[in-house]
C-alpha cells in the first residue's frame, strides 16, 4: 500500500544545543519566518520556521543528545544529511552566509545548464543545498 498525502509537501526537524545560532542561519540569514513555538516539559523546546508551505522544526532538547552529527561535509555518514532549498538570490545568500562566518563547502557553481547550486552549513555541521534555477 502506497503513502496518500495529505499534504504535498516534505516538513523536515533538526536537532540543536544552539538555538541563537540556528535562528541566525534560519531566520536571520535566510529570512525563514518563524511560525510557531512550542515547548514540551521534560522534553525540549521547538521552533518552527515557515519554508514555503514547508515547516523547518529546529528542536532543542532539554537533555542535550549523547552524540553529535559528522562536521566532515553531507557525505561522510549515512542518513538524511542535507535539505535542498531553492531560492532566486543564490550569490546574495551565499556572500550574506560566508560574511556571517558560515562554512561555504561548495560555493555557487553551474550544476548543470541553468542550474546553480551552493551549500552551506549551519553552527551545527547541517548541511543546507541552495539551488537558483534560471
Amino acid at each position: 500500500m502506497s503513502a496518500i498525502l495529505q499534504k504535498p509537501l516534505l516538513d523536515a526537524g533538526l536537532v540543536t544545543t544552539n538555538l541563537s545560532a540556528a535562528h541566525r542561519f534560519y531566520g536571520e540569514l535566510l529570512g525563514f519566518p518563524v511560525v510557531g513555538e512550542v515547548e514540551f516539559p521534560e522534553v525540549g523546546f521547538i521552533r518552527r520556521y515557515a519554508v514555503g508551505d514547508s515547516i523547518l522544526r529546529v528542536f532543542v532538547p532539554q537533555t542535550p543528545p549523547a552524540a553529535e552529527g559528522s562536521r566532515e561535509g553531507f557525505a561522510s555518514q549515512t542518513g538524511i544529511r542535507y535539505l535542498t532549498i531553492y531560492i532566486s538570490n543564490l550569490e546574495a545568500v551565499v556572500a550574506a552566509l560566508a560574511d556571517a562566518g558560515f562554512k561555504i563547502p561548495v560555493p555557487v557553481r553551474e550544476l548543470r545548464p541553468g542550474v546553480l547550486v551552493a551549500q552551506a552549513e549551519d553552527a551545527d555541521g547541517n548541511t543546507v543545498e541552495l539551488t537558483q534555477e534560471n
